[in-house]
This record gives structure tokens, sequence and C-alpha cells, in this order.
């Protein structure tokens, strides 16, 4: 599985979810299955939070191996994983018809790491 690095990479994604379909949604990850978040953290995610505003979905996770494409890819493969995105893939909507992926990539340009000036 995933080797650990010190520092964690940071990820934001965004997709639109169905609003007919909202409330299923919000049901489903008001009970994560915990078989599902240990899963996650076997394949390097940490701190993995959806916000929802109107009809988007924005997720920040962080991960903390060092094969992200590698370890993303094994964790799609998961049956357990392959189960809950058959649930939760339909309430979803991708921003762009040509991004090939429900969930848009967002770009980091601002991130304050807790640090004053001068440390």
């Amino acid at each position: 599985m995933s080797h650990h690095s010190t520092q964690p990479r940071r990820f934001g994604s965004v997709v639109r979810v169905r609003a007919e379909r909202w409330d299923e949604y919000r049901k489903l990850h008001e009970a994560v299955w915990p078989e599902l978040l240990v899963l996650f953290q076997i394949y390097g995610v940490r701190n993995f939070t959806i916000y929802h505003y109107e009809h988007l979905l924005f997720s920040y996770k962080e991960y903390v191996g060092k094969h992200y494409e590698a370890d993303m890819a094994r964790l799609a493969e998961e049956p357990l994983m392959r189960r809950w995105l058959e649930l939760t893939d339909p309430c979803q909507l991708p921003l762009s018809s040509s991004s090939g992926s429900l969930w848009a990539d967002m770009q980091e340009i601002f991130h304050m790491d807790g640090r004053a000036k001068g440390d």
C-alpha cells in the first residue's frame, strides 16, 4: 500500500449535486460505512471533507502517501469503494461534459499553514 510522506498534499475538487437526489446523497454521508473510512486511511487519505453550497459539492482531502495516482487507482478498484460509488455517483453531475470525470480538480491558490510571518 502507500508509504507515507511527512507533508500531506492537499486536493480540492468540485461537482454538481442533482437537486432531486440531494437528500439521498446527504443521508448516505450521514452514515458513511466505517470500513470505507478505513480504506481511505489505508490508501493515505486524511482529513477528507465535503462541503455543500446550493447545487455544488466541494471536497477537500489530504494525501500522505508517495504515489498518489497509483494509490487512488487501487482505491477505486476496491469492491467496497465501487459499491459506494454505485450509490453516490448517480447523485452527481460533472461541471463540464468534456471533463471525463464527475469531480473536477481545483487549483490551490492560497493556504494558511498556521505559521506567523517570520517563523
